[in-house]
């Protein structure tokens, strides 16, 4: 590379290439080897690469139209949802999640890695970093917002929720961030921001997203930093594959005579100029609502307070005349019936069980929340108890058939 401090056109297509390499190349992907891959993807382009490598790919995937459209590539289909896989444990021998999980539900995340973790021997997680320019964060949010409004889901996570949730079922993890040194030219910006917009509009988001994301794109000034990129690979202990990259291309520089000529500082003050994105510098931002916050399921732990405020009250138990001890029949036990401690109604030959008393302390739960998670239906005392108060005698007393004649 050079010493400029953005890129030219030609500069960042070369680096953008090679850095796919490197995130493909972390993920080891040998000839023969079982590979699984959530989804299709953009364009089949994780699918058609693994398929180059000779590897025997598998597809998990549930949208019909998307079958249809891959279907010619040539891979295995998995049918099914990655949150209850369809396959035996150690199926694979290696699952990828490529720009996959940032567009599901981040409830579901925990689920989804427990099951690639259950068929796959090793798992591997490709996610683009949170926005750190104040333009990306911009376009960050005017985009989740509009998917959010959709019904779907386009949420960056930093890199320790990634490792956080792949240690939970891997015991080794290793780490890889590949990002740009340089600031890319303007065309990546009007590309990356026209790609948002068809897609957008093609799912018929509201106008005020898109007519504002246009915006952006035509201003001569704005420098969008590409977020860097996470990969993360786990396996048990000792099952790890040590990663073999390849070195940087020699790039040959070539001669810009278009360009204007300007010092190294003066680049850079330029480029400091075109970040700042406030009002005082042309930028108008209407208002736009954020998206809900998500916590990851991991750090919801309610308090004892919260759940006994949330616990139904208990169903009150009627008070039940005690009758005085009687002589028993012939043959059936002692005189006088003596209660069983700690059971509840005195004057029983065993007692009768009270319903359970909520515990005052949270249930210890799953290190990341379970997805599935029934709530129990309220009055059923959490044990399977009926509504209403108990018998009050382990026996029933029933009147004879026949009413004038008695019981024998």
């Amino acid at each position: 590379m050079n010493d400029r401090t953005d890129y030219t056109a030609v500069e960042f297509e070369s680096e953008s290439r090679y850095l796919e390499t490197l995130i493909w190349e972390s993920l080891v992907v040998e000839r023969g080897m079982r590979l699984l891959i959530c989804g299709y993807g953009p364009e089949g382009a994780v699918v058609k690469r693994a398929l180059a490598a000779g590897a025997e790919t598998t597809v998990i995937e549930h949208r019909n139209e998307e079958i249809v459209r891959f279907a010619p590539l040539g891979a295995k289909l998995l049918r099914g949802s990655t949150s209850v896989i369809p396959a035996k444990d150690a199926s694979f021998d290696l699952a990828i999640a490529y720009h996959y999980l940032h567009e599901i539900d981040p409830f579901f995340h925990a689920q989804v890695l427990s099951e690639l973790a259950r068929v796959a021997k090793r798992v591997a997680l490709v996610e683009p970093a949170p926005p750190a320019d104040p333009l990306g964060k911009r376009i960050a949010l005017l985009y989740s917002q509009a998917k959010r409004e959709l019904g779907a889901f386009e949420y960056y996570q930093p890199l320790e929720y990634w490792k956080k949730l792949l240690q939970a079922v891997k015991a080794e993890v290793s780490q890889h961030v590949f990002a740009f040194s340089k600031t890319p030219p303007l065309e990546y910006l009007r590309d990356t921001v026209k790609l948002l917009i068809d897609t957008i509009e093609m799912e018929q988001a509201p106008r005020e997203y898109v007519e504002e994301l246009r915006a952006i794109a035509q201003r001569s000034d704005a420098v969008l930093l590409p977020p860097p990129r996470y990969v993360l690979v786990g396996a048990a202990v000792g099952e790890l594959i040590a990663p073999t990259f390849s070195k940087r291309p020699t790039q040959r520089v070539t001669a810009q005579p278009s360009r204007v000529p300007a010092t190294a500082r003066e680049i850079a003050a330029k480029i400091e100029a075109a970040r700042d994105v406030s009002q005082s510098s042309g930028y108008e931002f209407p208002p736009v609502e954020p998206p809900r916050p998500l916590t990851p399921p991991e750090t919801i732990t309610p308090t004892a307070a919260e759940l006994t405020a949330a616990a139904p009250a208990p169903t009150p138990v009627p008070a039940t005349p005690v009758p005085p001890p009687t002589a028993p029949a012939p043959g059936f036990g002692p005189s006088e019936a003596v209660p069983a401690p700690g059971f509840g109604v005195p004057g029983l030959p065993f007692g009768t069980p009270t319903p359970p008393v909520p515990a005052a302390e949270p249930p210890p739960t799953m290190p990341f929340g379970s997805p599935f998670a029934v709530p129990e239906p309220p009055g059923s005392g959490g044990f399977g108890f009926p509504e209403g108060a108990p018998p009050t005698s382990p026996w029933a007393w029933e009147p004879p058939e026949n009413p004038g004649e008695p019981k024998p």
